[in-house]
């Protein structure tokens, strides 16, 4: 079990949204914030510029022993906290730089996948492309 991160009101809150927290299955946080190394932790729904979507910022009006409550009455699970600060600002930055860590080494994959594979797809598109016009040569008079 992962222990809770200690809040007191008047503080703010950086935590999953329900859905997307993974921690609830198998209760372990921390295994939930490595899933981080992918885009969206992995939830192919979560668009790169909404971080908003996966976590929330809030500010904790009140503290209980399980749940939390924000200024608008808002409760929420203590056990899906990841942060805590004195400042909105604060939590914010952590919350877009946690978010985007996935979403960068996702392009960095592609990006290094994509030039690496270059040579070897002109290649097999080529050889893809002469089967189907051997395979038609009605279609694909050949060029003399």
């Amino acid at each position: 079990m992962t222990a809770q991160i200690e809040i007191q009101p008047g503080q703010w809150v950086l935590a999953y949204v329900d859905q997307f927290c993974t921690a609830y299955i198998d209760d372990d946080m921390p295994r939930a914030l490595e899933r981080l190394t992918s885009g969206g932790s992995g939830w192919a729904c979560l668009s790169p510029k909404r971080p908003w979507e996966q976590f929330m910022v809030s500010f904790v009006a009140k503290a209980m022993p399980k749940t939390w409550e924000n200024e608008h009455g808002w409760r929420g699970r203590r056990s899906f906290i990841i942060a805590v600060a004195d400042t909105q600002a604060e939590m914010l930055a952590l919350r877009d730089e946690l978010f985007s860590i996935g979403f960068v080494a996702d392009k960095q994959i592609e990006e290094e996948t994509a030039r690496v594979m270059a040579d070897f797809e002109r290649a097999t598109k080529a050889d893809a492309l002469a089967k189907i016009h051997a395979a038609l040569p009605h279609m694909f008079p050949a060029v003399a």
